[in-house]
């Protein structure tokens, strides 16, 4: 407890994690104080060269005439971000293969699905195994714009693109309120009940409010 009347649970940063941004602001406040970057890491828990590479990431190289250059978290954050975006697998199938090459040629000539051509070049053996894509990639970079061909040119390749199907509650709770009788509606007779569950801005786990209505009188009950 470093509080008088709260109590605050600091979680340790575990080695190895990226920095986040409690850690950045850390930096910036620890490198204003003169703190090494061995001081920095020792109380951050992370290597000095984390501490290094963050420092640099975050520090412009000009700021004004007659201002000293230094760390800022979200030009830190900023840039750390912009670098993870460019960090993804690369292509391991050239767009510029003769199999590709051979393939929209065959599309466009015969008007056939790639799962045909993939199929073909498959069983003859036309290229090397490692050169033919699955279809899934193909399609893949088909929807990207990375093939020299159009989506327009495979017209069933629209019908490929999976669609999330409704859920429908397949349990049956007692009868539909379509089987009510028509004099319900009309608000003429007592002794018609209406039930439901009003769901507000609550947190997981709290309960909902349970409501009763007569239909005629308006009395509602609420649970």
């Amino acid at each position: 407890m470093d509080q008088t009347h709260s109590t605050t649970n600091l979680i340790e940063r575990k080695r190895g994690q990226h920095l986040g941004a409690e850690e950045r602001g850390a930096i910036q406040a620890l490198k204003k104080q003169g703190y090494s970057n061995r001081a920095i890491a020792r109380t951050i828990n992370c290597s000095p060269s984390t501490v290094g590479y963050e420092l640099q990431r975050g520090t412009p190289e000009y700021c004004g005439r007659g201002r000293k250059a230094e760390y800022s978290a979200k030009r830190g954050a900023a840039i750390y971000k912009a670098n993870r975006r460019r960090c993804h697998r690369l292509q391991s199938i050239p767009r510029d293969s003769q199999f590709i090459h051979w393939m929209v040629k065959m599309v466009r000539k015969h008007s056939w699905s790639f799962d045909t051509w993939v199929g073909r070049a498959r069983r003859e053996q036309r290229f090397p195994a490692r050169e033919i894509p699955c279809t899934k990639t193909l399609y893949n970079l088909l929807w990207a714009g990375k093939l020299p061909i159009t989506l327009f040119e495979l017209p069933e390749v629209l019908s490929r693109r999976s669609r999330r199907k409704l859920k429908i509650s397949k349990r049956i709770s007692g009868h539909s309120i379509d089987e009510r009788s028509p004099e319900v509606a009309d608000r003429n007779t007592f002794g018609h009940w209406e039930a439901d569950t009003v769901l507000g801005r609550k947190r997981n786990g709290e309960p909902a409010v349970f409501t009763i209505v007569e239909r005629l009188t308006g009395c509602i009950f609420l649970y």
